[in-house]
């Protein structure tokens, strides 16, 4: 998706012919939970998109000590707010969305990863730009 993203972002969702909406799956406990209400936390600070695409690029440092330290520090390197971003994860005030984003997906039966829904059209994997190409082209000509 890091590979994609970018390109899709620019195509499409800078030039307001897609609409982007980021769904967790919380599919690994404990450190789903908080690294989905980190990406909230950032977005208090007008930085989730920035902060989620950060998180990525970090993955391998959420997947071993304490989880909540780890994510303070990564905002901290970000650049984030720590006082703000570090009482958001403390308070876990957004934990109810992050699981109810996660319900819909999962009553949804959507199991891959990661996964993606055009207007309906769902599809699993990371395809290619191409690929995404093809799929938003048809769906912007209905």
């Amino acid at each position: 998706m890091l590979g994609t993203e970018p390109q899709v972002d620019e195509t499409y969702v800078k030039t307001g012919k897609v609409r982007v909406i980021f769904s967790p799956v919380l599919n690994h406990g404990d450190r789903s939970y908080v690294a989905h209400q980190a990406a909230e936390c950032a977005g208090d600070q007008d930085q989730f998109w920035a902060f989620r695409h950060f998180l990525y690029e970090n993955q391998d440092a959420l997947w071993s000590g304490d989880i909540r330290a780890t994510v303070k520090q990564l905002a901290a390197t970000a650049g984030l707010e720590s006082a703000d971003f570090d009482a958001c994860i403390d308070s876990e005030r957004h934990y109810d969305r992050v699981d109810a984003q996660d319900a819909i997906r999962r009553a949804a039966g959507i199991r891959a990863q990661p996964f993606f829904d055009f207007n309906g059209d769902v599809y699993g994997g990371a395809p290619p730009f191409e690929a995404f190409v093809q799929v938003i082209e048809g769906k912007l000509a209905e």
